[in-house]
């Protein structure tokens, strides 16, 4: 067995509480190492759940990164704080291996910052210290979507490619205050769920070892359709502080994106994602299409399932995006395996230890980033937009604009 790898988390929040730190559980010979947090306690509370029984995860808090980076058990760093803090994050990091640190790779959670501009100098930055990166994007590591792409490009693409992928996500709206802020989060539900979306039909399009499909034409709208009428604004205001009529974003997003294959034949990716699902946690539909044949993931399907009654409502929430306390609820057996996050862990350990980029790197996140600002774009000019051409290194979506 190889030696072991420690992860240094940067962020305790949902990401890293819910999906990354149990996720490693399941790695032989992967550990978490060390926690960073702004607000210490909670980089200490989750430092407690980890690691099943074995040494407890040091700590770390605010300012501290340079420090978990340097720390010698931890091997590879997981950037997963807020989007608007993303960038300030790795210069933390490679200013640490700049004095010494002795790390094997950086991963930074989904989307890697706020615009094109911001995401192209976090790419610069691991750059220039040679870091070996991942992009932590769960989706295409699903073993559901991963197993039917395979089936069907093997069995199917005698009668030809894959030429329709579709992936439908939403929900009730974000767990965090700063999610519903466009300026911090970079935009709304299209940078939240569309980036997911975007990036998975790409992947399902994709022929296996194949060369990267170039995208050649965004359309896009995005609505403003729930949460600025005033009883749900009144809601955001009492739980975040915000004022979400003065400033809204998009809850409803959906973007079409044409390629063009080998052959030069289009093929088309179509996202959708909204915050205004009224529903038990996350409803997905994931479909791939081609002459003969076709796929379906349906997410939000389950064997297993409880009950609460209403004498019993009034609780916390137990479950990803839970809309209610009471009423019958989907159980997600074994979710972070279900949903992807081992697989992606795992191949980010495995490629750091091998010297080697993740299957989804850095570069991957940006041009990730750079079709959801062309989606932006499309959606407020109301015109097509040719990411291969469009300038979009200073574009900054309507909601995030100050």
């Amino acid at each position: 067995m190889p030696a072991d790898f420690g992860i240094g988390l940067v962020g305790a929040g949902f990401i890293s509480r819910d999906a990354h730190a149990p996720s490693v559980d399941y790695i032989p010979g992967a550990h978490i190492a060390g926690i960073q947090n702004r607000t210490r306690e909670n980089a200490a509370a989750l430092a407690t759940e980890c690691n099943e029984g074995g040494p407890e995860p040091s700590v770390y808090g605010e300012d501290e990164i340079a420090a978990l980076a340097a720390d010698p058990d931890v091997d590879g760093v997981w950037i997963t704080t807020p989007n608007f803090t993303r960038v300030e994050a790795v210069e933390a990091v490679v200013e640490a291996v700049e004095d010494g640190a002795d790390l094997q790779g950086i991963a930074v959670e989904k989307p890697i910052a706020r615009t094109v501009e911001a995401g192209r100098r976090l790419v610069d930055l691991v750059e220039s210290v040679d870091l070996p990166h991942a992009y932590l994007e769960n989706w295409p590591h699903e073993p559901d979507i991963h197993d039917m792409k395979d089936l069907l490009w093997e069995q199917g693409s005698v009668a030809g490619r894959p030429y329709i992928a579709r992936s439908q996500a939403e929900h009730g709206g974000p767990h965090s205050g700063w999610f519903w802020d466009g300026q911090k989060q970079g935009g709304g539900a299209l940078t939240d769920m569309l980036c997911h979306a975007i990036a998975n039909n790409e992947y399902l399009l994709s022929a296996p070892d194949g060369p990267t499909l170039e995208a050649v034409a965004v359309a896009a709208d995005t609505e403003t359709l729930k949460w600025d009428q005033q009883t749900y604004a009144d809601d955001l205001a009492e739980a975040y502080d915000i004022d979400f009529q003065a400033n809204p974003v998009d809850d409803y997003a959906r973007a079409t994106i044409r390629y063009e294959d080998e052959d030069g034949r289009p093929v088309v990716s179509e996202a959708t994602g909204s915050w205004c699902y009224v529903g038990s946690g996350v409803r997905r539909t994931i479909e791939l299409l081609g002459p003969e044949y076709s796929g379906q993931v349906l997410s939000d399907e389950t064997s297993s399932s409880v009950f609460f009654s209403d004498d019993l409502a009034g609780g916390e929430g137990w479950a990803e995006k839970q809309n209610a306390t009471s009423g019958r609820m989907p159980v997600a057996a074994a979710d972070v395996v279900k949903g992807g996050y081992v697989a992606e862990n795992r191949d980010a350990v495995r490629a750091f230890r091998d010297g080697e980029n993740g299957m989804f790197d850095l570069y991957d996140g940006l041009r990730m980033l750079r079709l959801c600002m062309a989606a932006y774009k499309a959606a407020e000019t109301g015109e097509e937009v040719d990411p291969r051409t469009e300038s979009l290194a200073s574009y900054v979506p309507v909601p995030a604009r100050e």
